[in-house]
């Protein structure tokens, strides 16, 4: 009981095991939504619509638009004209996927989707492994939780790298040009440079999911620790290694 007790001691936030375990359910979980709504979300590179510029003729009824990496939309504004006097009616938000994929057809673009989602199908991987260790009763759960970590820091690394793809390639893509360029005097539409647009809310989504299975992965790793310090206690008091009194539950 000494021992065990040392070895639990020294698990700093590795005591908090149940409040743990379930604290990294709730963030994969919430990281997964974050991931895919940021995927889908027309908001990574945004500006206003400029009424003098002939390149915005095509939108000249919309307020702002955006770009994401699957889709396109922004703040539509429906005027009507009385006497002669033109007002603004009403505004709703507007998008669509891009199912031409002009946007998309070079091969760094390609690339920016493919890891993104990559990115995702390891987070799905993690999340499909919390399941797995509440649902069926494993001897030893330190091997899962390990394993959570590699698919959370494959995760996190695969998303951070299309984010830094996106924002070193955007300027070769046709489409993003002729809709950021710079055609005055200032910023230019370069790598790591927006030109005239701005970053929008989806982008910095898909830097905070890649944060949070970052922490997740850290939270991970305390967790095996102590499931670790667990399993050999019950190891050493019964001998065998048997199921019999190992917490197999995440509650």
């Amino acid at each position: 009981k000494q021992w065990y007790q040392r070895r639990v001691r020294g698990g700093g936030c590795c005591r908090y095991f149940p409040c743990l375990r379930f604290t990294i359910g709730i963030l994969t979980f919430l990281a997964f939504l974050m991931g895919i709504l940021s995927f889908m979300a027309p908001a990574w590179l945004e500006r206003d619509i400029l009424s003098n510029d002939a390149r915005d003729a095509a939108l000249s009824d919309y307020k702002t638009y955006a770009y994401g990496v699957l889709s396109s939309g922004g703040v539509l504004e429906i005027s009507e004209t009385k006497e002669g006097v033109k007002t603004v009616k009403e505004t709703k938000y507007v998008w669509q996927f891009n199912d031409n994929w002009n946007q998309w057809s070079k091969l760094e673009d390609q690339t920016v989707m493919i890891v993104y989602a990559v990115g995702m199908l390891f987070i799905l991987i993690s999340l499909w492994n919390i399941a797995i260790t509440e649902c069926v009763p494993i001897k030893n759960q330190s091997t899962m939780l390990i394993m959570m970590v590699v698919w959370d820091i494959l995760a996190a690394l695969c998303i951070g790298a299309a984010v830094i793809m996106y924002c070193a390639t955007w300027h070769n893509n046709d489409t993003l040009k002729a809709f950021c360029e710079n055609k005055g005097e200032g910023t230019t539409f370069k790598a790591f440079s927006l030109g005239i647009c701005k970053l929008s809310w989806a982008l910095y989504g898909a830097v905070a999911t890649a944060c949070v299975v970052t922490l997740v992965a850290v939270f991970s790793g305390c967790a095996s620790r102590r499931a670790l310090n667990d399993h050999q206690y019950t190891v050493k008091r019964n001998g065998t290694g048997s199921r019999e009194n190992i917490n197999t539950t995440w509650m």
